[in-house]
Protein backbone atom coordinates (compact mmCIF):
# COMPACT_ATOMS: atom_id res chain seq x y z
CA UNK A 1 0.00 0.00 0.00
CA UNK A 2 2.76 2.24 -1.34
CA UNK A 3 2.55 6.00 -2.07
CA UNK A 4 1.00 6.69 -5.45
CA UNK A 5 4.25 7.85 -7.57
CA UNK A 6 2.12 8.43 -10.71
CA UNK A 7 4.09 5.94 -12.89
CA UNK A 8 1.00 3.12 -12.84
CA UNK A 9 -2.40 4.27 -11.90
CA UNK A 10 -4.80 2.11 -9.81
CA UNK A 11 -8.23 0.84 -11.87
CA UNK A 12 -11.65 0.30 -9.97
CA UNK A 13 -14.76 -0.76 -12.31
CA UNK A 14 -17.77 -0.80 -10.80
CA UNK A 15 -20.39 -3.41 -12.76
CA UNK A 16 -24.00 -3.66 -12.26
CA UNK A 17 -25.69 -6.94 -10.46
CA UNK A 18 -29.23 -6.95 -9.58
CA UNK A 19 -29.12 -10.89 -8.57
CA UNK A 20 -26.73 -13.36 -7.53
CA UNK A 21 -27.26 -15.29 -10.59
CA UNK A 22 -25.03 -15.23 -13.21
CA UNK A 23 -22.65 -13.37 -10.28
CA UNK A 24 -19.51 -16.04 -12.05
CA UNK A 25 -19.88 -13.46 -15.58
CA UNK A 26 -20.17 -9.83 -13.57
CA UNK A 27 -16.76 -10.71 -11.72
CA UNK A 28 -15.23 -11.92 -15.05
CA UNK A 29 -16.45 -8.96 -16.36
CA UNK A 30 -14.87 -7.20 -13.33
CA UNK A 31 -12.13 -8.80 -12.97
CA UNK A 32 -11.34 -8.38 -17.13
CA UNK A 33 -11.80 -4.31 -16.41
CA UNK A 34 -8.98 -3.68 -14.23
CA UNK A 35 -6.66 -5.61 -16.39
CA UNK A 36 -7.13 -9.64 -15.64
CA UNK A 37 -5.91 -12.02 -13.58
CA UNK A 38 -1.78 -12.15 -14.02
CA UNK A 39 -0.52 -16.10 -14.67
CA UNK A 40 -1.15 -17.43 -11.42
CA UNK A 41 -0.14 -20.82 -12.83
CA UNK A 42 2.10 -22.57 -9.83
CA UNK A 43 1.13 -19.72 -7.59
CA UNK A 44 -0.34 -20.27 -4.27
CA UNK A 45 -2.75 -17.73 -3.55
CA UNK A 46 -5.17 -16.65 -0.69
CA UNK A 47 -8.42 -15.27 -0.80
CA UNK A 48 -9.53 -13.36 2.22
CA UNK A 49 -13.15 -13.44 2.49
CA UNK A 50 -15.63 -12.10 5.30
CA UNK A 51 -16.91 -14.68 7.74
CA UNK A 52 -17.84 -12.32 10.72
CA UNK A 53 -20.67 -14.06 11.93
CA UNK A 54 -22.94 -17.09 10.73
CA UNK A 55 -25.47 -14.90 9.45
CA UNK A 56 -25.65 -15.33 5.45
CA UNK A 57 -25.28 -13.14 2.66
CA UNK A 58 -28.50 -12.24 2.01
CA UNK A 59 -28.26 -10.20 5.65
CA UNK A 60 -25.22 -8.01 4.17
CA UNK A 61 -23.12 -10.10 6.61
CA UNK A 62 -21.07 -12.47 5.12
CA UNK A 63 -19.10 -13.17 1.88
CA UNK A 64 -21.66 -16.26 -0.09
CA UNK A 65 -20.05 -19.03 -0.41
CA UNK A 66 -21.11 -19.17 -4.30
CA UNK A 67 -19.65 -15.49 -5.18
CA UNK A 68 -16.11 -17.44 -3.80
CA UNK A 69 -17.16 -20.51 -6.22
CA UNK A 70 -17.45 -18.63 -9.49
CA UNK A 71 -13.64 -16.81 -8.16
CA UNK A 72 -12.12 -20.24 -8.05
CA UNK A 73 -13.35 -21.07 -11.26
CA UNK A 74 -12.26 -18.00 -12.98
CA UNK A 75 -8.69 -18.74 -11.45
CA UNK A 76 -8.62 -22.46 -12.31
CA UNK A 77 -10.28 -21.76 -16.13
CA UNK A 78 -6.95 -19.46 -16.31
CA UNK A 79 -4.27 -21.88 -14.60
CA UNK A 80 -6.35 -25.12 -16.13
CA UNK A 81 -6.00 -25.81 -12.10
CA UNK A 82 -2.43 -25.68 -11.89
CA UNK A 83 -2.51 -23.52 -8.71
CA UNK A 84 -2.81 -23.64 -5.00
CA UNK A 85 -5.99 -21.89 -3.53
CA UNK A 86 -6.76 -20.88 0.49
CA UNK A 87 -9.67 -19.67 1.81
CA UNK A 88 -8.85 -17.78 4.89
CA UNK A 89 -10.75 -16.39 7.65
CA UNK A 90 -9.61 -16.14 11.48
CA UNK A 91 -11.06 -16.74 14.74
CA UNK A 92 -13.99 -14.14 15.43
CA UNK A 93 -14.94 -13.59 19.31
CA UNK A 94 -18.47 -14.67 18.64
CA UNK A 95 -17.36 -17.83 16.33
CA UNK A 96 -14.88 -19.95 14.78
CA UNK A 97 -13.56 -19.56 11.66
CA UNK A 98 -14.15 -23.51 11.47
CA UNK A 99 -17.53 -23.14 12.35
CA UNK A 100 -18.12 -20.24 10.21
CA UNK A 101 -16.60 -22.62 6.79
CA UNK A 102 -18.87 -25.29 7.99
CA UNK A 103 -22.37 -23.29 9.03
CA UNK A 104 -21.98 -21.14 6.14
CA UNK A 105 -20.97 -24.77 3.23
CA UNK A 106 -17.46 -23.07 2.57
CA UNK A 107 -16.80 -26.95 3.44
CA UNK A 108 -18.48 -27.92 -0.01
CA UNK A 109 -15.29 -26.05 -1.79
CA UNK A 110 -12.82 -28.47 -0.80
CA UNK A 111 -14.86 -31.05 -2.08
CA UNK A 112 -15.80 -29.76 -5.54
CA UNK A 113 -12.04 -28.71 -6.18
CA UNK A 114 -8.93 -30.12 -6.08
CA UNK A 115 -6.92 -27.27 -5.15
CA UNK A 116 -8.76 -25.63 -2.76
CA UNK A 117 -7.97 -25.71 1.13
CA UNK A 118 -9.72 -23.89 3.61
CA UNK A 119 -7.25 -22.13 6.21
CA UNK A 120 -8.31 -20.94 10.04
CA UNK A 121 -5.53 -18.60 10.17
CA UNK A 122 -5.87 -18.66 13.98
CA UNK A 123 -5.25 -22.28 13.72
CA UNK A 124 -1.96 -21.92 11.48
CA UNK A 125 1.56 -22.52 12.05
CA UNK A 126 2.84 -18.79 13.06
CA UNK A 127 6.40 -16.87 12.77
CA UNK A 128 7.05 -13.68 14.62
CA UNK A 129 8.62 -10.26 12.29
CA UNK A 130 9.16 -7.07 12.98
CA UNK A 131 7.55 -4.46 11.24
CA UNK A 132 10.10 -1.43 11.44
CA UNK A 133 7.51 0.84 10.56
CA UNK A 134 4.42 -0.62 11.77
CA UNK A 135 1.76 2.47 12.57
CA UNK A 136 0.56 -0.30 15.55
CA UNK A 137 2.58 -3.21 15.40
CA UNK A 138 6.47 -3.46 16.28
CA UNK A 139 6.02 -7.49 16.11
CA UNK A 140 3.23 -9.27 14.70
CA UNK A 141 2.21 -13.16 14.11
CA UNK A 142 2.29 -14.10 10.65
CA UNK A 143 0.37 -17.64 9.53
CA UNK A 144 2.60 -19.88 7.37
CA UNK A 145 -0.37 -19.05 4.89
CA UNK A 146 -0.53 -15.78 4.31
CA UNK A 147 3.75 -15.79 4.93
CA UNK A 148 3.79 -18.20 1.72
CA UNK A 149 1.33 -16.66 -0.17
CA UNK A 150 2.17 -15.08 -3.51
CA UNK A 151 -0.76 -13.39 -4.76
CA UNK A 152 -4.15 -12.17 -2.24
CA UNK A 153 -7.81 -11.54 -3.02
CA UNK A 154 -10.06 -10.02 -0.86
CA UNK A 155 -13.63 -10.11 -1.02
CA UNK A 156 -15.32 -7.94 1.30
CA UNK A 157 -18.98 -6.53 1.69
CA UNK A 158 -20.54 -3.36 1.12
CA UNK A 159 -21.42 -2.70 5.02
CA UNK A 160 -21.88 0.16 7.21
CA UNK A 161 -19.76 -0.08 10.73
CA UNK A 162 -20.71 2.08 14.49
CA UNK A 163 -17.28 3.00 14.92
CA UNK A 164 -15.81 3.46 11.52
CA UNK A 165 -18.82 4.54 8.88
CA UNK A 166 -18.08 1.86 6.57
CA UNK A 167 -16.28 -1.53 6.63
CA UNK A 168 -14.57 -2.60 3.40
CA UNK A 169 -11.82 -4.11 1.57
CA UNK A 170 -9.34 -2.23 4.29
CA UNK A 171 -11.54 -3.30 7.29
CA UNK A 172 -11.95 -6.67 5.59
CA UNK A 173 -8.31 -7.84 6.21
CA UNK A 174 -8.55 -6.41 9.99
CA UNK A 175 -9.72 -10.16 9.85
CA UNK A 176 -5.98 -11.23 9.29
CA UNK A 177 -5.63 -10.74 12.91
CA UNK A 178 -5.42 -14.25 14.66
CA UNK A 179 -5.84 -12.92 17.72
CA UNK A 180 -9.80 -14.43 18.88
CA UNK A 181 -10.32 -11.53 21.01
CA UNK A 182 -9.62 -8.43 18.88
CA UNK A 183 -11.69 -6.02 20.49
CA UNK A 184 -8.75 -4.69 22.34
CA UNK A 185 -7.50 -3.26 19.16
CA UNK A 186 -10.63 -1.34 18.42
CA UNK A 187 -9.34 2.52 19.81
CA UNK A 188 -6.07 1.51 17.53
CA UNK A 189 -7.79 0.52 14.23
CA UNK A 190 -7.03 3.00 11.89
CA UNK A 191 -3.30 2.37 12.74
CA UNK A 192 -3.64 -1.62 12.73
CA UNK A 193 -5.54 -1.50 9.37
CA UNK A 194 -3.42 0.70 7.60
CA UNK A 195 -0.42 -2.18 8.88
CA UNK A 196 -2.42 -5.46 7.93
CA UNK A 197 -3.24 -3.38 4.63
CA UNK A 198 0.25 -2.44 4.20
CA UNK A 199 2.07 -5.93 5.45
CA UNK A 200 -0.75 -8.01 3.09
CA UNK A 201 -1.77 -5.75 0.40
CA UNK A 202 -4.43 -7.14 -1.76
CA UNK A 203 -3.33 -7.39 -5.55
CA UNK A 204 -7.32 -7.55 -6.73
CA UNK A 205 -10.21 -5.90 -4.28
CA UNK A 206 -13.82 -7.94 -5.21
CA UNK A 207 -16.88 -5.67 -3.22
CA UNK A 208 -19.75 -7.25 -2.76
CA UNK A 209 -22.41 -4.65 -2.93
CA UNK A 210 -25.51 -6.85 -4.73
CA UNK A 211 -26.82 -7.23 -0.84
CA UNK A 212 -24.97 -4.76 1.22
CA UNK A 213 -26.06 -3.17 5.32
CA UNK A 214 -26.79 -0.20 6.15
CA UNK A 215 -27.71 0.90 10.15
CA UNK A 216 -25.82 -0.85 13.13
CA UNK A 217 -23.24 -3.22 10.54
CA UNK A 218 -21.07 -4.51 10.32
CA UNK A 219 -23.20 -7.22 11.98
CA UNK A 220 -26.53 -6.75 13.50
CA UNK A 221 -27.44 -3.89 10.52
CA UNK A 222 -30.33 -4.56 7.95
CA UNK A 223 -29.68 -5.29 4.50
CA UNK A 224 -29.15 -2.87 1.87
CA UNK A 225 -29.25 -3.50 -2.33
CA UNK A 226 -27.20 -1.65 -3.84
CA UNK A 227 -27.10 -3.95 -6.99
CA UNK A 228 -23.09 -3.62 -7.61
CA UNK A 229 -19.82 -5.47 -7.62
CA UNK A 230 -16.91 -3.17 -7.20
CA UNK A 231 -13.27 -4.31 -8.33
CA UNK A 232 -10.23 -2.84 -7.97
CA UNK A 233 -6.37 -3.34 -7.79
CA UNK A 234 -5.64 -1.17 -4.68
CA UNK A 235 -7.81 -1.39 -1.22
CA UNK A 236 -7.53 2.30 -0.68
CA UNK A 237 -8.63 3.45 -4.10
CA UNK A 238 -11.39 0.57 -3.91
CA UNK A 239 -12.44 1.87 -0.73
CA UNK A 240 -13.21 5.63 -2.00
CA UNK A 241 -15.07 4.28 -4.84
CA UNK A 242 -17.60 2.50 -2.25
CA UNK A 243 -17.66 4.86 0.52
CA UNK A 244 -19.05 7.47 -2.62
CA UNK A 245 -21.59 4.58 -3.82
CA UNK A 246 -22.60 4.35 -0.32
CA UNK A 247 -23.04 7.96 -0.37
CA UNK A 248 -20.31 8.71 2.14
CA UNK A 249 -17.23 11.23 2.00
CA UNK A 250 -13.85 9.47 2.11
CA UNK A 251 -12.69 11.41 4.57
CA UNK A 252 -15.20 10.89 6.58
CA UNK A 253 -14.61 7.37 6.72
CA UNK A 254 -11.87 7.20 9.67
CA UNK A 255 -9.16 4.61 8.67
CA UNK A 256 -9.35 5.42 5.43
CA UNK A 257 -8.82 9.21 5.81
CA UNK A 258 -6.14 7.74 8.23
CA UNK A 259 -4.39 5.33 5.01
CA UNK A 260 -4.72 8.22 2.72
CA UNK A 261 -2.73 10.48 4.83
CA UNK A 262 -0.33 8.01 5.58
CA UNK A 263 0.29 6.79 2.05
CA UNK A 264 0.19 10.08 0.38
CA UNK A 265 -2.88 8.22 -1.13
CA UNK A 266 -5.18 11.03 -3.22
CA UNK A 267 -8.60 10.84 -4.22
CA UNK A 268 -7.84 10.84 -8.09
CA UNK A 269 -4.90 8.76 -7.86
CA UNK A 270 -6.85 5.86 -9.79
CA UNK A 271 -8.85 5.52 -12.69
CA UNK A 272 -12.48 4.84 -12.79
CA UNK A 273 -13.84 2.55 -15.67
CA UNK A 274 -17.17 1.29 -16.79
CA UNK A 275 -20.40 3.15 -15.15
CA UNK A 276 -19.63 5.92 -13.02
CA UNK A 277 -20.76 6.44 -9.40
CA UNK A 278 -23.37 8.86 -9.70
CA UNK A 279 -25.19 6.41 -11.55
CA UNK A 280 -25.05 3.77 -8.89
CA UNK A 281 -25.01 5.87 -6.19
CA UNK A 282 -27.00 4.71 -3.02
CA UNK A 283 -27.74 6.26 0.11
CA UNK A 284 -27.08 4.14 2.70
CA UNK A 285 -28.44 4.91 6.34
CA UNK A 286 -26.10 5.26 8.87
CA UNK A 287 -26.86 5.71 13.06
CA UNK A 288 -27.89 8.53 14.56
CA UNK A 289 -24.98 11.65 14.90
CA UNK A 290 -24.99 11.51 17.93
CA UNK A 291 -24.57 7.85 18.85
CA UNK A 292 -21.47 7.93 16.03
CA UNK A 293 -20.29 10.34 18.32
CA UNK A 294 -20.00 8.95 21.40
CA UNK A 295 -18.79 5.51 20.35
CA UNK A 296 -16.28 7.62 18.46
CA UNK A 297 -15.52 9.76 22.40
CA UNK A 298 -15.52 6.30 23.93
CA UNK A 299 -12.83 4.49 21.44
CA UNK A 300 -10.68 7.61 22.40
CA UNK A 301 -11.40 7.20 25.84
CA UNK A 302 -10.30 3.72 26.02
CA UNK A 303 -7.35 4.65 23.77
CA UNK A 304 -6.41 7.27 26.70
CA UNK A 305 -6.91 5.00 29.18
CA UNK A 306 -4.12 2.31 28.05
CA UNK A 307 -1.92 5.10 27.04
CA UNK A 308 -2.19 6.32 31.11
CA UNK A 309 -1.45 2.70 32.13
CA UNK A 310 1.26 2.55 30.01
CA UNK A 311 2.86 5.43 31.65
CA UNK A 312 2.63 4.20 34.97
CA UNK A 313 4.63 1.05 33.34
CA UNK A 314 7.06 2.98 32.34
CA UNK A 315 7.17 5.53 35.41
CA UNK A 316 7.55 1.88 37.42
CA UNK A 317 10.51 1.38 35.01
CA UNK A 318 12.47 4.53 35.71
CA UNK A 319 12.06 4.47 39.26
CA UNK A 320 13.03 1.14 39.74
CA UNK A 321 16.48 1.51 37.51
CA UNK A 322 16.70 4.58 40.05
CA UNK A 323 16.51 2.94 42.63
CA UNK A 324 18.89 0.31 41.38
CA UNK A 325 21.55 2.28 40.07
CA UNK A 326 21.11 5.72 40.92
CA UNK A 327 20.37 8.81 38.69
CA UNK A 328 23.82 9.60 38.03
CA UNK A 329 24.30 6.28 36.05
CA UNK A 330 21.43 6.46 34.44
CA UNK A 331 22.18 9.94 33.51
CA UNK A 332 25.57 8.59 31.80
CA UNK A 333 24.21 5.73 30.11
CA UNK A 334 20.71 7.51 28.77
CA UNK A 335 20.30 10.91 27.69
CA UNK A 336 17.66 12.69 27.83
CA UNK A 337 16.53 12.91 24.63
CA UNK A 338 17.12 9.21 24.91
CA UNK A 339 14.56 8.47 27.85
CA UNK A 340 11.62 10.74 25.53
CA UNK A 341 12.16 8.08 23.00
CA UNK A 342 12.03 5.22 25.38
CA UNK A 343 8.94 6.51 27.02
CA UNK A 344 6.94 7.17 23.23
CA UNK A 345 7.71 3.76 22.40
CA UNK A 346 6.58 2.09 25.57
CA UNK A 347 3.18 4.84 26.25
CA UNK A 348 2.19 5.03 22.60
CA UNK A 349 1.56 1.55 21.91
CA UNK A 350 -1.18 -1.50 21.86
CA UNK A 351 -1.91 -3.65 24.79
CA UNK A 352 0.39 -6.73 24.86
Amino acid sequence: MSEDTGLQRDVVTIVRADEYDNIGDKLKKGIEAVGGLPNLENLRVVIKTNLCSTKSSETGTTISVDIVRELIRIINEKTRGNCTISVVESDAERISANYAFSFLDYTSLEKEFHNVKLVNLSKDAKTRIVLNEGKAFDILEIPKTLLDMEYMISIAKLKTHVDQRMSCILKNQFGLVTKKQKSCFHPFLSEVIFDLNDLYTPDLCIVDGIIGMEGFGPIDGTPKKANVIIVGTNPIATDIVASKVMGFKPKKIPHLKFAMKASGYKEDSFNLVGDDIRSVETRFEFIRLRHYLLARFGLRIQKWSIYLSNFGFFLQKIRSALSLVGFTTVNKKMSFKDIVGMAKRMVFRLPD
